[in-house]
């Protein structure tokens, strides 16, 4: 038990560390032990899971930033064959199952609320950039991921690709 303890004080801390630096950080919130993965393959059966993308703090199209995270969150989804993600809701199979990520999430911005549906509040200029992510069923939270990366990364860099894959793992993989 203390070791399990000190453990958790180690990577407590070097979480804060991280984030103090601006490298890439995630942490995994909440994860409803029996739910996430059997809605999960509930709602992507016969079509698309809808992927909400909230905020753009960088300098770039919402349509790129979109397909940058689409993309990567995909590939993280390996234990589900032929999964396909859409940010557009109308193409998805049950879009009252859906993923939204806030980037560039105000510091008390919950996962609850996200998935509410209420207006995320934002903080677009604050470095590191502040993420939430969650896995909701409706208005009920699945699954809940936070993170910060640094305000001068690029969604096209592998930084950034590497830390939406470890949020797709945080947010979908039993831990």
């Amino acid at each position: 038990m203390f070791k399990r303890l000190l453990g958790l004080g180690v990577g407590a801390l070097s979480a804060l560390t991280a984030a103090c630096d601006g490298a890439p950080m995630t942490q995994q919130v909440y994860y409803k032990e029996h739910g996430v993965l059997s809605s999960l393959q509930y709602a992507v059966a016969e079509g698309p899971l809808w992927v909400q993308v909230a905020g753009n703090p960088f300098v770039t199209s919402q349509d790129f930033l979109n397909h940058q995270v689409t993309t990567e969150l995909e590939k993280t989804i390996t234990y589900i064959k032929g999964v396909h993600l859409t940010t557009d809701p109308a193409q998805a199979f049950r879009p009252e199952y859906r993923i939204v990520m806030v980037l560039g999430a105000h510091k008390a911005l919950g996962g609850n609320t996200v998935c509410a549906g209420d207006a995320p509040r934002l903080d677009l200029s604050a470095d590191p950039i502040r993420m939430i992510a969650v896995f909701c069923r409706k208005d009920e939270l699945l699954s809940e991921v936070n993170g910060s990366i640094a305000a001068s990364a690029s969604p096209d860099s592998p930084a950034f690709r590497s830390w939406i894959a470890q949020i797709g793992r945080d947010l979908l993989v039993p831990g």
